[in-house]
């Protein structure tokens, strides 16, 4: 039998035999770390970790379970490579991801003036158990965490999403469906998110800019989920969760 292939949202999904799935995301990092030409400065480790978060947040994000994950590094190897696997690796701890595989390349043979930085991350679920198109009308469409990009990512940590909480809304029956925010905004996920399920978005009035704002690396993520069952979440989960609009038929 012949794998088939899907795209959805930034995921690509290779059903084969058994009902298992492989589920692979992927995202990329330039000009963030400490070389002459990078426009945001800040530690090679922490461009890692922030790097690796967008791909993993997104394959966690559906249930998967990571076993791969894959970096391709425009930087050489000493010092700045080892140091943005350092960073990937606090991430992957701090995911109890710890036998999950760390493998890539760098660019020895020229020098470097910017950091290029590529991740590439594998998991594996149940076509059963996968997070997506699981939503209905009159869900409402949740946001977690703030909407950060560039600098305010690092000056604002206590208002992200974090990968605990990412992962309780994985496992959690009352979640439906969850995006990771990414460049594109709130806005356009919650419609996407929509339109994965049938249905139409209807923001929340007086929050058009937090829609539009760029997530940067996953700093948020929204979620489907009755309404009635957001307070027991909030609890449970903890974070910032903020109502931004409903699913419409």
């Amino acid at each position: 039998m012949k794998p088939q292939v899907q795209r959805i949202r930034d995921l690509t999904i290779v059903r084969r035999e058994g009902g298992r799935l492989l589920v692979v995301g992927c995202d990329s990092s330039a000009s963030i770390g400490n070389k002459p030409m990078d426009v945001v400065q800040t530690p090679p480790a922490v461009a890692g970790y922030y790097a690796a978060r967008v791909a993993v947040m997104e394959v966690l994000s559906v249930g998967a379970e990571i076993f791969t994950v894959i970096d391709t590094l425009a930087v050489e190897k000493e010092p700045t490579g080892n140091e943005i696997i350092r960073g990937i690796h606090k991430l992957l701890q701090e995911a109890g991801l710890t036998t999950a595989h760390v493998n890539g390349s760098t660019e020895d043979n020229f020098v470097t003036c910017q950091t290029g930085i590529g991740i590439t991350v594998i998991g594996e679920a149940d076509e059963t158990q996968l997070k997506v198109g699981c939503s209905q009308s009159g869900d409402c469409i949740v946001m977690l965490g703030e909407p950060l990009v560039g600098s305010a990512v690092l000056e604002q940590e206590a208002s992200h999403c974090t990968i605990r909480q990412l992962q309780l809304l994985a496992v959690a029956p009352e979640v439906h469906d969850i995006h990771p925010v990414g460049s594109k905004g709130a806005g356009y996920e919650a419609e996407l998110l929509a339109e994965l399920n049938g249905c139409g978005f209807q923001p929340v009035p007086g929050i058009a800019d937090k829609l539009q704002a760029s997530g940067g690396p996953a700093t948020a993520v929204i979620f489907a989920a009755e309404e009635r069952k957001i307070r027991e979440l909030q609890s449970r989960i903890g974070g910032k969760m903020e109502i931004i609009g409903y699913l419409q038929p």
